[in-house]
């Protein structure tokens, strides 16, 4: 399971914060994506489930669990999977509820995997998410290793968002200005993250919103 982009400020959503509005938009050079919340998503209700079945007060599962010095290791490497679901044991008092949680797989969005390869074909694509060691194993079966020209991910870096170096790394790959490549999150912290590196910044509430963005920046995505 990769779900940290998504989880790990569970709660904390926007309405779609483009820019500061004192400047006119600019055409964009790239794009830099989330992936969890933006590409795919976990099911909600089965997490739900495993709160009620185990005995956990609803909707702390995942604030715990990420919320947690062992959410941080996870989501920078320093934790497998199995070592995480260990100290979320710990944390939570129940291992089942803590293996299933952990073992849960995300489904992919094949209408946002089609945006983005729309957007492929005009300017650079990347992925910038605050993942797992199984991340580039989780793309590579959902056939999305070529998906993006870049794939930087918190657990092989060492670097999650929203530090500026997280943002600043990708700019530096793709060769790009930050003030023309585009950061795509579903979450505040991590958008605003991205706008105090000099990006520009994205809430993702929906692709249509999402579609508007662009178009706005010169990019017509389909």
């Amino acid at each position: 399971m990769s779900w940290t982009d998504e989880n790990q400020g569970a709660g904390v959503r926007g309405c779609g914060y483009v820019r500061p509005m004192d400047r006119p938009p600019r055409r964009l050079d790239a794009v830099v994506f989330d992936l969890d919340g933006v590409i795919r998503h976990y099911d909600r209700v089965h997490e739900r489930d495993i709160e009620e079945r185990h005995g956990i007060p609803v909707g702390s599962l995942v604030p715990t669990a990420f919320g947690s010095s062992a959410g941080h290791e996870f989501m920078c490497g320093r934790l497998d999977h199995d070592g995480f679901a260990a100290a979320l044991s710990a944390l939570i008092g129940s291992e089942a509820a803590a293996v299933e949680f952990v073992a849960m797989r995300a489904e992919v969005d094949a209408e946002a995997v089609a945006l983005v390869r729309s957007v492929q074909a005009v300017v650079p694509v990347a992925l910038l998410t605050n993942g797992s060691l199984r991340t580039r194993t989780e793309l590579a079966e959902a056939g999305l290793h070529e998906a993006f020209d870049h794939v930087f991910n918190s657990a092989e870096t060492g670097i999650p968002k929203p530090l500026p170096e997280s943002y600043l790394n990708v700019v530096a790959a793709l060769d790009v200005d930050p003030t023309t490549t585009a950061f795509v999150d579903d979450l505040d912290v991590n958008v605003h993250g991205a706008i105090t590196a000099g990006l520009v910044g994205h809430v993702y509430t929906g692709l249509a919103v999402l579609r508007s963005f662009l178009d706005v920046h010169g990019i017509a995505a389909s």
